[in-house]
């Protein structure tokens, strides 16, 4: 199964282009989830979830199946503590267990200065539910490397595929695949060629797999989004 959606929804630069314009603020989502099967919620980074808005999401969700909310972690847990705040994470992650079978990843975007420490890692990891997919962005390169490799694979964890460092590392670490695109030009702007969709498909296809175009910035990524939902429904 590959899931296909955009970094947040809520965006007006889309009324008229995406949404219709006569659409009201409070129909977005509706009208998303008929387009595409996932969502990342990013709003979760910069305002910890209530358990009330996480079973409003969850309320929302069991009209439409199969559909799959991914949620980035708070900033408490990745920028600000670093890592080391695990009372946090585990209330975040409690928080997000109210979703249920409609709970995707659990994202954890990491700060460019992060840098490479494989003891934090593991003592990081240690505190995560075993029953729930999760996937590490990291920005800083230092940790590309075996050692990282092997501590994810054997936590089942998804290093990102991503391209906020231009290069994609296409190193599989988990049973399952997510990818965020923050746009061909960078800084969350520039559609991606179909050349670049194409090649992506066909390492996804074999694979569950959770895509995620971040940029939002231009209109690009629900266009590509739903250009790589057409190769996969083979309409291009």
């Amino acid at each position: 199964m590959i899931y296909i959606g955009t970094s947040g929804y809520f965006y007006k630069n889309w009324v008229g282009e995406f949404y219709p314009a006569d659409l009201k603020t409070y129909e977005f989502f509706d009208y998303y989830a008929q387009k595409f099967n996932t969502l990342e919620l990013n709003s979760t980074f910069y305002r910890f979830p209530k358990i009330t808005t996480i079973k409003s999401w969850k309320y929302k969700l069991k009209k439409i199946n199969s559909f799959k909310l991914s949620i980035k972690a708070n900033r408490q847990i990745t920028h600000r503590s670093k890592l080391k705040d695990l009372d946090e994470l585990k209330s975040f992650i409690s928080i997000c267990k109210n979703l249920g079978n409609s709970l995707g990843v659990i994202l954890f975007q990491l700060p460019p200065s992060l840098k490479y420490d494989i003891d934090l890692l593991i003592h990081f990891t240690r505190s995560l539910d075993e029953d729930i997919k999760y996937a590490i962005e990291f920005r800083n390169d230092s940790w590309y490397r075996i050692e990282t490799y092997a501590h994810l694979k054997d936590k089942n964890i998804a290093l990102v595929w991503h391209d906020y460092n231009q290069d994609i590392n296409f190193e599989q670490t988990a049973d399952f695949v997510y990818v965020r695109l923050h746009g061909s030009k960078g800084k969350y702007k520039g559609d991606y060629s179909d050349e670049f969709l194409f090649d992506l498909y066909s390492r996804l296809k074999e694979h569950e797999s959770y895509v995620y175009f971040n940029n939002t910035d231009d209109n690009s990524a629900f266009k590509d989004a739903l250009r790589l939902k057409a190769i996969l429904e083979n309409k291009i």
